[in-house]
């Protein structure tokens, strides 16, 4: 806007554009150069930051585990058995009060200093115990200085301290109870006898009041006899200042790194590493990230603050060590980490500044050297466009851009004069071509309105004639393909009428017959219908049919058994006619007469009325015979008669009822022969039906395509009207025949 609004000139505008291309440039440089060296710092800020915390914790970790397992070897050497065994056997031999004379002969009377009291080996004085002493002595402080603890301790099973290494104040004390038993070494002794064999029974760091209250961690482990039986207890302290010597080497030197520990309970573990920062068991709970650590969650906090108000990176760091819950916590000074950082930004600022001054002098003084020429050539270039053609033009000599463009100029002028020269020439043949463009526009008229006879029969300019030749053979072509079209639609039209012709009888025909096949298919349903309820209806006999068989099989047992009861009613009627032989000469004239009336009415049957006569001589002949006699008699004959008369019909049953049941057998099976046919032919006519249904179907669709072959046949001889229609536009020239199809509605052209 402000070059805009205002006119600069071109060698004020150069160095200005220059100037902030370059400023620009250089800025645009530096800051990514200044990104890329902050990324790359802070990448490296906090790899470091992380390399050093895994380091520390390697190293702790590694420093634990090592007394660790010298713990275990050396409780499972033969030695510190050996060692308790005896200490414990002297300690009782001693004559006087044996902590009075260990406290006199190894820390009161003792030659060194109290932190020298180790050195002390044999005090001289001929005591089972310091002779014991003079052997075991120097191998646990050969160990104690090897791997570096604060001290070594003993204890028998009753808690007595029997032996240590720095002979401290809690030599000789007795840990079972009593203000001692509730130290870190206390209780690690009291937890290492209830503990199972190769267990570390471990005290987290505590001040140490025995050791001048100096913090200690403590690590216990039960000693084993022969007999694999606990016989007393090996303990180790480890000091704060080891741990923190072992941390210490994993640190930068140059003072912006802390590396500490801290408990679930927010306490330091061990101090700082930095000067005035924290002792050891200082609560840190308050800080960000050791509430973290005290949740024991892993985290990386780029902006802290520290108990004295640095500004740190803090990365917590959970440690798996067995029998301590401690969080490793790596500090890093952001000001110290990030001063690489400032050092180049404000070298960066120093750079762009000093790039900018001197590029504004270089573009000064190389926009001198570029304005003045192309102010030349601007004088040049604002005559030539006033029509100008004889101005000098200067610095053609150049050998650079400037001096191409002056050459350029003078081209740019020469083609002008030549320009001016060539429109004259160009007026003349502008005239010639407008001629053959009316007359193509004319013919194109003509064409347009369908008239294919408007050939151009002048000639044209040489230049042109090419193009009327070319358009007359088109114009000859187009005349022959519309014929064609016109024979072409006349054949069309005739073949779609006879299509419609052919489409129309056989939609008549093809209805009447879906007529004809629907009823019929109806009738064939009802047909089937009928055949369906007569089969079963057969059924329905069939079952009856069986059933009165089964009933008639029934009777005819039952019949059988009444005959079989009959005999047995003759037999009987036997024996009585046996007993009553006795008067047979006396009713000789009676049986007599009751023979003929039984013969008589065995042939008379139930028809034989003279019976009843018969059977009234006979009572009145036994009557005069003998009452007793004649009522036997009389008894006997009636029963006889009765029985044979019972026997008769029951077999005449009988054979009547086995008749009757081979014919209902014979019933029963035509019968179930007319069920089956009659299923059979109800089966045969639900497939005809449903071939019925699906024959109408296919008729309706066959009338339903009918009717659309018709409709296609109209549509196509309409189309082929149309046709004939739009091609009757068109004047090829000569007579053209072109008459409306036979039967066909015309269509109105719509081209």
């Amino acid at each position: 806007m402000m070059f805009a609004s205002r006119r600069v000139s071109l060698k004020l505008k150069l160095p200005m554009i220059m100037v902030a291309v370059t400023t620009t440039f250089l800025v645009t440089v530096s800051f990514l150069v200044y990104r890329m060296a902050e990324d790359k710092i802070e990448h490296d800020v906090y790899l470091s930051n992380a390399a050093t915390a895994n380091a520390g914790q390697q190293a702790l970790t590694s420093l634990i585990e090592a007394v660790r397992r010298d713990l275990v070897m050396t409780a499972d050497q033969p030695t510190t058995f050996r060692a308790i065994s005896n200490f414990d056997r002297v300690y009782k031999m001693i004559e006087e009060d044996p902590v009075t004379y260990l406290t006199r002969t190894y820390i009161t009377e003792n030659p060194n200093s109290a932190e020298e009291r180790a050195a002390l080996v044999d005090p001289g004085d001929g005591e089972y115990y310091s002779q014991s002493h003079a052997s075991y002595h120097p191998t646990f402080l050969r160990s104690l200085r090897l791997n570096r603890y604060e001290d070594i301790y003993l204890f028998n099973l009753e808690g007595r301290l029997l032996y240590s290494v720095r002979k401290q104040d809690d030599f000789a004390q007795d840990f079972s109870r009593g203000p001692l038993s509730e130290t870190g070494l206390g209780q690690a002794y009291q937890g290492a006898l209830s503990a199972a064999p190769g267990d570390i029974v471990t005290a987290d760091f505590a001040p140490y009041a025995p050791h001048g209250d100096t913090p200690g961690a403590f690590l216990a482990i039960p000693v084993l006899s022969k007999k694999k039986v606990v016989a007393g207890v090996l303990a180790v302290q480890l000091s704060s200042a080891r741990v923190a010597e072992v941390l210490a080497a994993s640190v930068s030197p140059e003072g912006d790194q802390n590396l500490y520990l801290v408990s679930a309970d927010g306490v330091a573990r061990s101090p700082s590493l930095l000067p005035n920062q924290f002792e050891e068991f200082a609560n840190l709970s308050a800080l960000p990230h050791i509430q973290s650590a005290m949740s024991g969650t892993a985290d990386v906090l780029e902006h802290a603050q520290t108990l004295a108000g640095l500004d740190v990176i803090a990365r917590v760091m959970p440690l798996s060590i067995a029998g301590f819950d401690w969080s490793l916590i790596m500090e890093t000074d952001r000001i110290a980490a990030f001063a690489a950082v400032h050092r180049i930004r404000l070298l960066a600022l120093l750079m762009i500044a000093s790039a900018v001054i001197l590029a504004a002098l270089v573009s000064w003084m190389a926009a001198r050297r570029v304005t003045r020429p192309i102010e030349a050539l601007h004088q040049v270039t604002t005559a030539l466009s006033e029509g100008d053609y004889d101005v000098d033009i200067s610095g053609t000599t150049r050998r650079d851009e400037l001096g191409d463009l002056a050459k350029t100029i003078g081209a740019f002028r020469d083609r002008l004069k030549m320009a001016d020269e060539a429109s004259a020439r160009e007026a003349v043949t502008a005239r010639k071509t407008a001629a053959v463009v009316d007359r193509m526009s004319e013919a194109l008229a003509e064409l347009e309105r369908g008239n294919l006879a408007c050939d151009i029969k002048e000639a044209f300019v040489a230049d042109y004639e090419a193009l009327r030749e070319t358009f007359n053979h088109s114009l000859s072509n187009l005349r022959d393909l519309m014929s064609s079209i016109v024979e072409a639609s006349q054949n069309v039209g005739q073949y779609s009428n006879e299509q419609k012709s052919a489409a129309t009888v056989m939609e008549k025909r093809t209805e009447s017959a879906a007529a004809t096949l629907e009823d019929t298919a109806k009738a064939l349903h009802d047909l089937s219908d009928g055949v369906k309820t007569t089969a079963d209806r057969a059924n329905r006999v069939d079952d009856a049919m069986r059933h009165a068989r089964t009933e008639a099989e029934n009777s005819r047992d039952v019949v059988g058994s009444a005959v079989a009861a009959m005999d047995e009613i003759q037999k009987a009627s036997d024996e009585i006619a046996q007993t009553i032989s006795v008067i047979e000469d006396i009713a000789f004239q009676t049986n007599l007469l009751a023979l003929n009336a039984g013969v008589e009415a065995a042939r008379a049957g139930s028809a034989g009325s003279g019976f009843a006569v018969v059977a009234s001589e006979v009572r009145a002949l036994a009557q005069r015979a003998a009452a007793a006699a004649g009522k036997i008699q009389e008894l006997t004959a009636a029963s006889e008669d009765q029985v044979a008369n019972g026997v008769g019909m029951v077999a005449r049953a009988g054979d009547a009822l086995s008749k009757i049941i081979t014919e209902v057998s014979f019933v029963s099976d035509l019968v179930s022969e007319i069920s089956d046919s009659v299923r059979a032919q109800s089966s045969g006519l639900d497939n005809i039906n449903t071939a019925m249904r699906d024959l109408d179907a296919m008729t309706q669709q066959n009338t339903a395509m009918a009717e659309e072959a018709a409709a296609s046949s109209q549509m196509l001889q309409g189309e082929a009207q149309n046709l004939a229609s739009i091609v009757s536009r068109f004047d090829v020239g000569h007579d053209t025949d072109i008459s409306p199809v036979e039967g066909a509605e015309p269509i109105q052209a719509t081209g």
